[in-house]
This record gives structure tokens, C-alpha cells and sequence, in this order.
């Protein structure tokens, strides 16, 4: 089986630089742009057996414009891909998170991608949730050839990336995803162990196409 993740066009809440998480922001303009030049890439990187999306207006509206290009089959909602819930941090621009959550700015590079004292997600219940996923997509994929489309989140998509491709699964690995980022992962039995290889890894601003004006997500990276 092979997995497509592309992260969603650029978001109000990206263009504003703040934490989303769960909260529903659309795509921005420039978003709408982006995911079209995905689109057009994607066209020619199918058959696709199944296209996947979150829920949230950032990644269903990505999937909505992607299919518009003619990737197929049409998009399908997953419940588990959703952006990691980030509680009381989401809406908040990095000046509010300081002034409210002081310490959470000056977390270790390891306690990033767990917010369980805010209200949100812990990375238990991430992990959880990513082998829930996979599960159910092995399931339903038993072809090795199946090449699935996930469109989704930054942070959602670095943890499942993380744990395809690492055994022992770290908690801390670079792998930057920007706004329609579209990495291949494929994911065979090596050695013993089913995991996956990062066949490629492409940013939108890589992808054929006049240049596109500069995202507003910025020093805001952390802030999905």
C-alpha cells in the first residue's frame, strides 16, 4: 500500500497566525491556490484507490478543489484525520499564547504535539488515533498497489509520517509540512516489520506552476 499525505491550502487561521487544531477555519485565497496547484500535481500521480479527508473546512474544501482538477475517486470524510485538538490554544495568536500560557512557548522540543493540559489531544490519544486509522485502512486496502490519498493536517499528518516511518517511533522528528505539502510514503515489510519508505516529499512552491505568493503562515509553523 502506498500513502499520499497533502496537507491543506493556506487557512485564515494561517494567514493570521494562530492555533487551529479543531478550530474550523476556510482556506484563505491563496489557499484556494495552492490547492489547485496540488491538484494539478495529483493528477498526475493517480490512480488513486481512495481519497481520504478530514472533516474541517481547511482540509475538506483542499479535497473539494483537488477533485475539481479531476484527482478521483471523489473525497471521503475519515473522522480520525482531523488536526490535533489543541483546547484552550486554538484561536490563539502566538502574542495571546504567551500572555496567557507563558510556559507552553517555552516547552521542550519533545512536549510538542501533546496538549492534554490545555483540554486537547495528549500524544497517547494521537497515537491511538493514528494506529486506529491505519488499522482501518488496511483493512479496507489489501492490494499492495493501493495508492490512498490522506488530505488533512501538519501536525496530524507529522505524527502518522513519524510512526510509518520510524521503529521505535521517536517523539521528535524534522519533517516540516507546509501548506500542500504531498509526500509519498510506501509502505512494505522490512525485515520483519511493515513500514513505510518516504518516497518523496514535495512543498507547492516545487510544484509546476508560476510562482505563488508567499504564505502568511510564516514563523507561525507550529500553529496548525
Amino acid at each position: 500500500m502506498e500513502i499520499m499525505l497533502l496537507r491543506h491550502g493556506e487557512s485564515e487561521g494561517n494567514a493570521q497566525g494562530r492555533m487551529q487544531g479543531r478550530r474550523d477555519f476556510p482556506l484563505s485565497a491563496l489557499g484556494r491556490e495552492q490547492a489547485a496547484r496540488a491538484g494539478a500535481f495529483l493528477v498526475g500521480q493517480g490512480p488513486f484507490a481512495a481519497v481520504y479527508t478530514s472533516p474541517l473546512k481547511r482540509a475538506f474544501e483542499t479535497a473539494s478543489v483537488v477533485a475539481a482538477q479531476g484527482v478521483r475517486p471523489e473525497p471521503v470524510v475519515d473522522e480520525d484525520l482531523p488536526e490535533i485538538g489543541a483546547g484552550t490554544l486554538e484561536g490563539m495568536d502566538e502574542a495571546e499564547i504567551r500572555a496567557v500560557h507563558p510556559i507552553f512557548m517555552e516547552r521542550h522540543l519533545t512536549e510538542t504535539g501533546d496538549f492534554s493540559d490545555y483540554g486537547g489531544e495528549s500524544y497517547a490519544d494521537v497515537q491511538a488515533r493514528l494506529r486506529r486509522l491505519m488499522a482501518r485502512l488496511e483493512a479496507r486496502h489489501r492490494d499492495a498497489g493501493d495508492r490512498l490519498l490522506l488530505v488533512g493536517h501538519g501536525g496530524f499528518h507529522y505524527q502518522l509520517a513519524k510512526a510509518l516511518l520510524c521503529e521505535p517511533v521517536p517523539r521528535v522528528c524534522i519533517l516540516k509540512m507546509g501548506n500542500c505539502t504531498a509526500s509519498l510514503l510506501r509502505l512494505r515489510v522490512r525485515r520483519g516489520l511493515y513500514m513505510a519508505e518516504l518516497v518523496f516529499h514535495v512543498p507547492v512552491e516545487l510544484m509546476a506552476g508560476p510562482a505563488l505568493p508567499a504564505s502568511g503562515e510564516g514563523a507561525a509553523r507550529l500553529f496548525r
